[in-house]
């Protein structure tokens, strides 16, 4: 939404802000202070439909100077150095970490911060020579990008081979129990030691980290130069994501009468219009913020603007079915309704209609095409407490473990730039991280792009993509300023959708 100078003071003023999270809001503001419809030629009935609730483009900002996610090829830094910054090719451990903890405070994104920092078991691997003083200078460098980069939205990758490299950042991630990084795991069976595999669980478990992500499905829609980035977005590296929008698919269906109403007509005519504003952020950012043309990120090839796309998303699938259910006179729920899947169904399959027949500006990558989101959620308006995140169901709906899975595997097929869905287990699953390889590897055969596991007991909790302590959330929300901004987002998350509240699973070996 458009800002005004009453949202500046409101950011000044505030005393549960630290200074550099003033700075950050204060730039975002910046961006908003313009009229899109004079700056990027929105037409009213795009405003209109923004205006709304029924689009949300997340705050982005209109003056856009730069993509909301870059996904650099840090091999680049590893084989050339770094010309701009004066790094030469590193030598050693010590001056790998040392160079990509200097890179990282040059990549931008929406966050201000880099949120991919790259698959950091292949770069870091070849330098390992002594695993005991290597253990110490990858848990120091872990600590400090912790602290450095407060957003948890700071996404690293492993896998899906096993490596020293990768088991030495397995150890260090649970000691530590930082938010900070986000890590996902490529995991594929075929690939990945089932040690390995059992390493990863564990930590997921202790420390929500990392996700298990189906390594071979996303490599079949992104190929093998993809990361994950952010909370769980699958994005090429090398290049990125332009922006983000998505739509309130509760809030439109709630405008509806019927399931025809929804699909055919409502749908369609947003979808359309929050497509084509995503064509205008892209002309303004590509043709006149002149980013492509400056940066050394671009000049010295960690990215590159032909390996860029941007992701058309949705919140809110359970909410809109469980309207239309309504409007059938059927008092049942998504998640547990063979008609609301076949509704839920039928809204995913026109959407994904709708976005294959728009040829989106800029995005050469994905073949003219912008790609399916499922977006975790936010709490930027009101509307946000009627949009459950994503395709999920909604908290205190959720059926047993394996319905569950059956249920929500068919949708992830909509989602190659990222869907997940989480699991909360209690404190027994640590002595039995077989069954938690197996109800993985099960998942992933029911056609699970992405998972994650965690202990319902912890303090270090995923939210939804990413990762924030229940501690802060509680500190922040009696007033104290925090540390990471995440937490701001995990706590409006939670009393939206109560997700610090899942449904605890207690039921064991459930494979394919």
């Amino acid at each position: 939404m458009q800002s005004s100078l009453q949202d500046i003071l409101d950011t000044v003023q505030s005393n549960a802000l630290t200074c550099q999270q003033k700075g950050m809001i204060l730039a975002n503001i910046a961006e908003r202070l313009f009229n899109p419809i004079d700056l990027l030629g929105y037409t009213q009935e795009e405003w209109q439909y923004i205006e709304n609730q029924m689009i949300c483009d997340l705050n982005e900002g209109y003056a856009i100077y730069r993509p909301r996610y870059i996904l650099p090829d840090y091999n680049v830094y590893i084989q050339k150095g770094c010309q701009f910054l004066d790094l030469p090719p590193p030598q050693n451990l010590d001056e790998v970490l040392d160079g990509l903890l200097i890179l990282y405070t040059h990549v931008p994104s929406i966050t201000t911060y880099p949120v991919y920092i790259g698959r950091l078991d292949l770069l870091l691997d070849p330098f390992i020579t002594d695993e005991k003083q290597d253990y110490s200078k990858i848990k120091r460098f872990l600590n400090h990008i912790d602290k450095t980069i407060p957003d948890s939205f700071c996404h690293a990758n492993i896998g899906p081979y096993d490596s020293k490299a990768g088991r030495l950042i397995l150890k260090a991630i649970i000691e530590l129990e930082n938010p900070t990084p986000n890590i996902t795991i490529r995991y594929d069976k075929t690939k990945t030691s089932r040690e390995f595999a059992e390493l990863a669980a564990k930590a997921c478990l202790l420390v929500s980290k990392p996700s298990f992500a189906n390594d071979a499905y996303y490599i079949t829609d992104l190929g093998e130069q993809y990361g994950i980035a952010s909370c769980y977005n699958a994005l090429p590296e090398c290049g990125g994501a332009y922006t983000l929008t998505r739509l309130r698919l509760g809030t439109i269906g709630r405008a509806c009468k019927n399931v025809d109403e929804m699909v055919n007509h409502l749908l369609p005519k947003v979808a359309t219009l929050a497509l084509s504003t995503m064509d205008k952020r892209h002309k303004f950012l590509v043709e006149q913020s002149h980013f492509f043309d400056t940066d050394f990120l671009v000049k010295e090839g960690f990215i590159k603007r032909t390996n860029f796309t941007s992701m058309i998303a949705i919140v809110g699938l359970a909410d809109a079915t469980n309207h239309l259910l309504q409007q059938e006179g059927l008092n049942e729920t998504f998640g547990q309704s063979q008609r609301g899947d076949e509704i839920a169904k039928m809204i995913m399959d026109k959407l994904q209609q709708i976005n294959q027949q728009h040829q989106g500006l800029y995005v050469e990558r994905t073949h003219g095409h912008y790609l399916l989101h499922a977006q975790v959620g936010a709490s930027n308006h009101k509307e946000d407490r009627h949009n459950t995140p994503a395709h999920r169901i909604r908290v205190g709906e959720e059926p047993t473990l394996l319905a569950h899975l059956k249920q929500s595997a068919p949708f992830h097929q909509y989602f190659p730039s990222g869907t997940g869905d989480l699991f909360a287990f209690d404190q027994t699953y640590t002595e039995h991280l077989d069954a938690i390889v197996d109800i993985i590897d099960g998942a992933f055969t029911l056609g699970y792009r992405y998972i994650t596991t965690y202990l319902k007991n912890t303090d270090l909790i995923r939210v939804t993509g990413y990762l924030v302590k229940k501690s802060e959330v509680e500190r922040y929300r009696q007033g104290e300023a925090v540390l990471r901004d995440t937490t701001w987002y995990g706590s409006g998350t939670d009393d939206c959708a109560n997700v610090f509240d899942r449904q605890l699973r207690d039921e064991k070996n459930v494979t394919n």
